[in-house]
């Protein structure tokens, strides 16, 4: 195309046109190429269209920032547009929830905050995205970068809106509600479509997701939003920023500033020591694994807050992730309850069917296990799980992410910065096999608030994945909690 770009494969393709990966053969580059047909049912429509693309690439193009989609140039052959980007590697956050399940409060906010610093750059040039939502934020990598894409429906404040005669332009679910009754629009309809999508991002779906398109835009103008079960802390800013008024909504100023409370909550006085129950930390130490949490997939380095209930006591730990660490932590429990998932009793799969061990279920990580009944059920993310005894007196963490290194040059390292927890002692860091894949054990004694605690990790690599199956306990219950560690442990099965 245009002597110059390669087509190789269509990655996408929605209401405004295709994607493609493409090579550059000239600068020898991997690009995007977003192929626009200028096509309409007359010329006025066509014409319509053309002057579209064009404000697309040229209201892109003036934001040179790392949470937008570069542009880097036009070609115009007649009846096709297209529009030449950077190529980003990684999926956007639709995929990722629909890959991984939903994320938790921290993630989400993680992902707020690159919408938010996207959304000032873009504001700033008077631009209005008018189509926010999952499928147009990417996270790339491991979630270090959020990435907000497709300004397919872009309009420059200082002109006139165009206007697609007998269409309905943009996702019903994810419209601001002036914008769905044809009011005046401003920032803040981008900011009421960051809030439907952070609840998408937390529960999978947009708040205002209904049977058909009509009962949708009955529910942006009319209904209040179905708020996730696992919102959090972030309860109150999806509530101000799904308003119906606009002058209700906070700003991104205001925005950025509630987000960081989630995304990067306060300390807590003590450190943290590995991966032990719910403490309160100071400087905590990187996790154990050798990659980035898997879901939000991919997703950003955080701290995060979980609560443990133990016969009336509650403790609470904050946890810290690197950047080639796996994070271990959630935020306040997205589910909390005694249930058990249905067991599965067979997988099946291409190339095996894997017969699980009784009463094993399987978990969105990759991995089954048998947990205990009547234990609380805790979802971090969709590789991650938690189960707490219902004195606290045990908690159990499953857990799968890509594997990168070697297992064991994280754990040392883990086990270095641990020294600095409250009566930390090492018993144990040694590599070992785990059903003859290459495996390390990690087993340590800590204090957390004058009470005494004992953590045994278990982690392994197996095709190309890493799995951890760990367990902390007071050690006035260590010979039942080790029954319950050995079951669970020989229950774990890799899908």
């Amino acid at each position: 195309m245009a002597g110059r770009y390669r087509l190789v494969e269509s990655i996408g393709q929605g209401g405004m046109g295709r994607v493609w990966r493409a090579a550059d053969e000239i600068l020898d580059r991997l690009v995007a190429v977003k192929e626009i047909r200028i096509d309409g049912p007359d010329a006025e429509d066509t014409r319509t269209r053309r002057e579209r693309t064009l404000r697309e690439a040229r209201a892109t193009a003036r934001i040179d920032h790392p949470n937008v989609v570069r542009v880097y140039d036009v070609v115009d052959e007649g009846e096709l547009l297209w529009i030449i980007m950077e190529l980003v590697r990684g999926r956007s956050l639709e995929r990722v929830t629909a890959d991984d399940g939903p994320l938790g409060p921290v993630a989400a906010a993680r992902v707020g905050l690159g919408l938010v610093a996207a959304l000032q750059q873009v504001h700033a040039r008077g631009v209005l995205h008018r189509d926010i939502k999952p499928g147009n934020v990417l996270v790339e990598g491991a979630g270090e970068r959020i990435v907000l894409t497709d300004f397919g429906i872009a309009a420059m404040q200082d002109a006139k809106a165009l206007t697609m005669v007998g269409m309905l332009v943009g996702s019903p679910d994810y419209m601001a509600p002036e914008r769905v009754a044809g009011r005046p629009q401003g920032p803040p309809s981008d900011i009421w479509s960051v809030g439907a999508t952070l609840c998408a991002a937390l529960a999978g779906h947009s708040p205002f997701a209904r049977d058909t398109t009509l009962a949708t835009l009955h529910a942006v103008l009319h209904e209040e939003p179905r708020l996730p079960d696992n919102v959090g802390t972030l309860r109150g800013v999806l509530t101000g920023l799904l308003a119906k008024d606009p002058e209700l909504r906070p700003d991104l100023a205001e925005l950025e500033t509630e987000l960081r409370r989630t995304a990067f909550p306060e300390p807590t006085p003590t450190v943290r020591v590995g991966e032990m129950p719910r403490a309160e930390l100071r400087s905590p130490p990187p996790d154990l694994a050798t990659t980035p949490l898997p879901r939000l997939p991919e997703h950003p380095r955080h701290r995060r807050t979980t609560a443990l209930a133990a016969a009336g006591v509650a403790a609470v730990i904050a946890i810290v992730v690197t950047a080639v660490l796996l994070t271990s932590g959630g935020t306040p429990p997205a589910h909390e309850a005694a249930v058990t998932p249905t067991p599965t009793p067979t997988v099946e799969g291409t190339a095996r069917t894997r017969t699980l061990p009784p009463g094993a279920h399987e978990e969105a990580g990759g991995y089954a296990w048998k947990t205990p009944d009547g234990w609380r059920r805790d979802v971090k993310t969709g590789a991650e799980v938690h189960y707490t005894s219902p004195d606290g007196t045990q908690e159990l963490l499953a857990k799968s992410s890509l594997a990168r290194g070697k297992l064991i040059d994280a754990w040392r390292k883990s086990e270095l910065d641990a020294h600095r927890g409250e009566d930390y002692r090492k018993l144990r860091l040694a590599e070992t096999e785990f059903r003859g894949n290459p495996a390390v054990e990690w087993e340590y004694t800590f204090t957390l608030k004058g009470t005494p605690w004992h953590a045994r990790l278990l982690g392994f690599d197996q095709d190309g994945k890493s799995f951890q199956v760990n367990t902390w306990y007071r050690p006035d219950v260590e010979e039942s909690a080790l029954r319950v560690y050995a079951e669970v442990k020989a229950s774990f099965t890799v899908l």
